[in-house]
């Protein structure tokens, strides 16, 4: 598997998992109120790959506006490595419109840059489905492979971007685990969340922060502060090609 595809789900590592014991569904849990939500915070995170500095991603909640008849935020994330990081060129750009009511994605957009390939997605969220649209190009003088679909999905689905605001917006109890929908590469899965403990985190930008440790069903770890913010600042995830670190190095929020 590619670097780019470890980068591209260093936020979002989910999967299918057999559990013991009967999970929540996150979808029916209480929301924080007041929400954590806020238009203008801008996140920004380091990313290291082996101790090395690999790549910088960006997190914006950009402005509230309609779509198909809906008030949404429109979020938009980007990340891309860095310029000394030169054996590897890669650069993601996605953007979801999500309901602040429902909690929910009513569009999403990702467009990928992984050396010579090319490629975007794009899903419209509908009452019970979801129109999925791929088109990709491996090499520049390539042909175009385009896929297009019609997906049914539950209440609730989460999209790559939006399920992190999600989860920030959700009342977590410890040792609790808890699942939801999430339509990741073209299919919906039954993702898993396990809050593991309380932990206190050094960070440059907050200080020492109380965190809730977050475990994925594929062992992906995130770090989110134990308070009114829920603001994300530790992710780590190991790959085969070793062990990716994101870091929260500064917050912007609307005056």
């Amino acid at each position: 598997m590619h670097y780019a595809k470890y980068l591209i789900c260093t936020l979002f590592l989910f999967g299918n998992v057999a559990l013991n014991g009967s999970p929540t569904s996150l979808v029916a849990t209480e929301n924080i109120s007041p929400t954590p939500l806020q238009v203008g915070e801008k996140l920004t995170y380091d990313i290291r790959w082996k101790k090395l500095p690999a790549g910088k991603r960006t997190d914006w909640i950009v402005k509230e506006e309609v779509m198909n008849g809906v008030g949404v935020y429109r979020i938009q994330s980007e990340m891309k490595t860095r310029a000394l990081f030169r054996f590897y060129s890669f650069q993601n750009q996605q953007e979801t419109y999500l309901n602040p009511e429902t909690l929910s994605p009513v569009g999403f957009q990702n467009r990928v840059k992984d050396r010579k390939y090319r490629g975007s997605v794009k899903i419209n969220f509908g009452e019970g489905k979801a129109e999925y649209e791929k088109v990709s190009r491996p090499k520049p003088k390539a042909p175009q492979k385009r896929e297009a679909k019609v997906l049914a999905v539950p209440p609730g689905t989460q999209d790559e971007l939006s399920v992190i605001y999600f989860l920030r917006s959700k009342q977590l109890v410890l040792g609790e685990i808890y699942f939801f929908p999430l339509l990741v590469k073209g299919k919906v899965l039954k993702a898993t969340l396990t809050v593991e403990r309380r932990e206190f985190v050094k960070n440059k930008r907050l200080g020492t922060v109380r965190t809730l440790v977050l475990r994925t069903s594929e062992g992906g770890r995130f770090w989110i502060t134990d308070d009114e913010r829920r603001l994300p600042v530790k992710i780590e995830t190991e790959s085969k090609l070793g062990a990716i670190k994101a870091t929260l190095t500064n917050v912007e929020v609307a005056n």
